[in-house]
């Protein structure tokens, strides 16, 4: 496949451009960058979703498989679109995985063999609205192997995968890179560069600065340091002092779960959970895909209708007692793949961060100058000054995974919930990430929950472990070491 004189506008100073770039059969791509260098453009270029202005891509396979984030919203929107919750009388959990994946192909055999090489068996007859982020992943992946394509073209493959997950994926585009499929893997690690990928590419600002053979390009470390390690200021910006928020209670614990229980139709998610986080303590939620840690953590943002129905107190507050989910929500800043994902306004990156001080997807509040001023200092602190009035619609998934930590943070609240929060980021912006979680956690005015399957994702501060532990039966129990 050859790439010629790629000119592609994006904006009036920005255009994605590839001068000459040759992928042959025999060769294993990986191309990195930066958030918002151009990865996922490329890989939409690599595909056929995307038709340049000006060049041409020749050659190129004639079954393409591709597997990206935009992918990920695109079935998410599908789904939404066909719930009928409303008109039943029970909930719709959404198309079955065995039906989605066999969308294009129909093949049991193939299908079962795919199902078993990627762990996923147990989850072909689960509705889609019931998957974990990972677990999506997956049948994304498995999606796109049904078609047995030439070219495989995979965004970010492992992110929101468990370690057996990771390792599965890992194994079997591998097995398919051996057995002669094209791959071209679009990374934001360095650490996740597979042993059979042969050649690499580096885009930076949406141009292909460098590719060539793997040990020419890693040799002296020379594509890592054209990156560059984002410092962090001595203080972080203030809070909006016009912001009158009632502080929680300080003799209560800011979350106190007794017996919960979760379940949606034959299923059961969360059974006989009890937990209590106090002010001060930083916990890391861990357990494998599906396990039910998303679904915890939206029983505490106060997003889940089950929430009602069990013993949960948030703030000192009886969950179903007549209290405001305002009440909930001034207290806690949110950072999650779902909220990411439904975050769909047509809306700038400044009010993105904006729109933290309200709680609200979108802005429909006038902000004060003064907010104005603060999710300004957000932006510069993150980097992205220079996107303040930008479409966040025109946005990297790694630079919207950005805005919407500093959305989080944006009102200093005293529960931070972070269900991967370095999905989606480069290297050198998850150091960052970390570094300010870390600071934020040593300054002792926010409680962190932290959600990642990746044991250099937790930051320093993390002093308590919430581990959800399979059983023999299929559900799981609950450990605090």
């Amino acid at each position: 496949m050859k790439l010629s004189q790629i000119h592609h506008p994006l904006s009036k100073t920005l255009a994605l451009s590839i001068d000459d770039w040759t992928l042959n059969p025999t060769e294993q791509w990986a191309l990195v960058g930066s958030n918002g260098s151009g990865k996922s453009l490329v890989g939409q270029l690599l595909s056929g979703d995307l038709k340049p202005a000006r060049g041409s891509v020749s050659g190129r396979p004639p079954h393409v498989g591709y597997v990206s984030f935009e992918k990920q919203q695109a079935l998410l929107e599908a789904e939404r679109y066909k719930d009928d919750t409303d008109f039943l009388d029970r909930v719709d959990t959404g198309t079955p995985v065995r039906e989605l994946v066999q969308q294009r192909v129909r093949d049991e055999a193939r299908l079962n063999e795919l199902a078993n090489l990627l762990g996923m068996t147990e989850i072909l007859d689960r509705g889609f609205r019931l998957l974990s982020t990972g677990e999506t992943r997956k049948l994304l992946l498995a999606q796109a192997l049904m078609e047995q394509p030439d070219l495989l073209v995979l965004d970010e493959p492992f992110d929101g995968l468990d370690q057996a997950s990771h390792a599965s994926v890992e194994t079997l585009i591998s097995r398919l890179m051996r057995e002669g499929v094209m791959v071209v893997l679009l990374l934001n690690r360095f650490s996740e560069l597979l042993p059979e990928v042969t050649h690499l590419a580096y885009v930076s600002q949406c141009q292909l600065l460098a590719q060539g053979p793997r040990e020419a390009l890693l040799e002296g470390g020379a594509l890592e340091t054209l990156h560059r390690f984002h410092q962090l200021p001595d203080t972080l910006p203030p809070r909006d002092p016009s912001q009158a928020v009632n502080p929680p209670p300080a003799d209560q614990p800011l979350v106190k779960m007794n017996n919960i229980r979760v379940s949606y139709a034959e299923k059961t998610i969360i059974e006989g959970l009890d937990w209590q986080v106090d002010a001060g303590q930083h916990w890391a939620v861990r357990g494998p895909n599906g396990c039910g840690k998303t679904t915890l953590l939206s029983l505490v943002s106060g997003d889940h209708p089950q929430s009602y129905a069990n013993d949960l107190r948030l703030f000192g507050i009886q969950r179903g007692s007549g209290e405001s989910i305002w009440e909930i929500k001034q207290h806690i800043g949110l950072v999650s793949s779902n909220l990411q994902l439904n975050y769909r306004v047509p809306i700038s990156a400044l009010n993105m961060i904006i729109s933290g001080f309200f709680d609200t997807i979108g802005v429909y509040t006038q902000p004060s100058d003064r907010q104005r001023e603060l999710g300004r200092e957000w932006l510069r602190l993150i980097h992205l000054e220079h996107h303040a009035n930008t479409p966040i619609a025109q946005l990297s998934y790694g630079e919207q995974r950005m805005l919407l930590i500093a959305r989080a943070m944006v009102k200093h609240p005293p529960l931070l919930i972070l269900d991967e929060p370095c999905q989606g980021l480069d290297e050198i912006n998850r150091q960052m990430v970390l570094a300010l979680l870390n600071q934020i956690g040593q300054l002792g005015e926010s409680t962190l929950l932290f959600v990642s399957h990746h044991d250099e994702d937790y930051p320093d501060c993390i002093n308590h472990r919430l581990e959800f532990v399979p059983r023999g039966d299929g559900g799981f129990s609950y450990r605090q070491p």
